[in-house]
C-alpha cells in the first residue's frame, strides 16, 4: 500500500531522511517548512500519515496537529509528533491535540524504517492495540500489599503475559512496575487478571493506561513489527492475545 505522508519540521534532515526511506517503499512524501501552509493543505487534502515537529517553545506543531485532526479529510489520519523532549506534560498535551504517537528526536533511520513498515499494514490504527511482541523484563507485582517478583513474556497495548502465576484469582486487580529499557521508560500501571494457567503463567489486561505509558508500549511494538511476523501478530483474536 502506498502512503501519502506529510512532513512538517524545522529541521531539513527530517525531510531528507523520510524521503530516503519512504520513496523506495513506494510512498509519497510532501514536505512543509511552513506550519501555516501545512495547516491549509491539511484542511483540503487527505494524508495517511502526518509527521509533525513540535518546535518548542512556540508549540506550532501542537496547533498544527489540532488543525489536522479536526479537518474533515484527516480525522482518521495517523499523526506522529516529533519532540525534542520526553517531558510527560508535553506528551500528554500532544495526545490531547490529536497525536497518535510521540517520537523523541533524534529519530534513527532504522527506527523510522520499521515504523513505516508497521504503518503500512492494512488498518494498522485499528488493530495495533492487539499487536503482541515479546518483552522479557522483570515485573514487580503488588497484590493486597504483598509484592511478587515476576517476569514478562510479551506485551501489547492491551496487556501482558507474566510468569509465574500468583495466588490472586481471575478478575482481581494488581499493580505492576516494570521497565522498557529500549526507551528508558519506567511504567507503573494497574491491571486485571484475565487468565491463569495453574502456577505457570497469568495474563493481565491494563486498566486505563497513562498516555505516556501507552506511547512507550506503542513505540516498542511499532519498532519491532517486521516481516511476516508483523501480519501474524496483528491477526490475533482476544483468546490468542496472551498465548505463548
Amino acid at each position: 500500500m502506498s502512503l501519502k505522508i506529510m512532513v512538517t519540521d524545522d529541521e531539513p534532515k527530517t525531510t531528507h531522511l523520510m524521503r530516503s526511506l519512504a520513496t523506495p517503499l513506494g510512498h509519497t512524501v510532501l514536505p512543509f517548512g511552513d506550519y501555516q501552509a501545512a495547516g491549509q493543505r491539511g484542511e483540503t487534502q487527505r494524508f495517511d500519515v502526518a509527521f509533525v515537529g513540535m518546535r518548542l517553545p512556540e508549540l506550532n506543531g501542537l496547533e498544527l496537529a489540532h488543525r489536522i485532526r479536526n479537518s474533515k479529510p484527516n480525522r482518521e489520519t495517523i499523526i506522529v509528533m516529533l519532540s525534542a523532549t520526553n517531558d510527560v506534560g508535553t506528551l500528554r498535551r500532544a495526545f490531547g491535540e490529536g497525536a497518535d504517537l510521540v517520537v523523541t528526536k533524534p529519530i534513527s533511520a532504522d527506527r523510522l524504517r520499521r515504523m513505516l513498515l508497521a504503518l503500512d499494514l492494512p488498518d494498522w490504527k485499528g488493530k495495533r492495540h492487539a499487536a503482541r511482541l515479546p518483552l522479557f523484563t522483570e515485573v514487580n507485582c503488588t497484590w493486597k500489599g504483598r509484592q511478587f517478583p515476576l517476569r514478562s513474556l510479551n506485551i501489547s497495548e492491551s496487556g501482558m503475559l507474566l510468569q509465574p502465576a500468583i495466588d490472586a484469582e481471575v478478575g482481581q486487580e494488581v499493580a505492576l512496575e516494570f521497565k522498557i529499557a529500549e526507551f528508558d521508560a519506567s511504567l507503573n500501571e494497574s491491571a486485571r487478571i484475565i487468565r491463569k494457567e495453574g502456577t505457570r503463567q497469568l495474563a493481565v489486561e491494563f486498566i486505563r493506561l497513562a498516555p505516556e505509558n501507552q506511547n512507550a508500549i506503542h513505540l516498542y511494538v511499532t519498532g519491532h513489527l517486521e516481516g511476516p511476523r508483523r501480519r501474524e501478530s496483528l491477526k490475533l483474536g482476544p483468546r490468542r492475545l496472551f498465548s505463548t
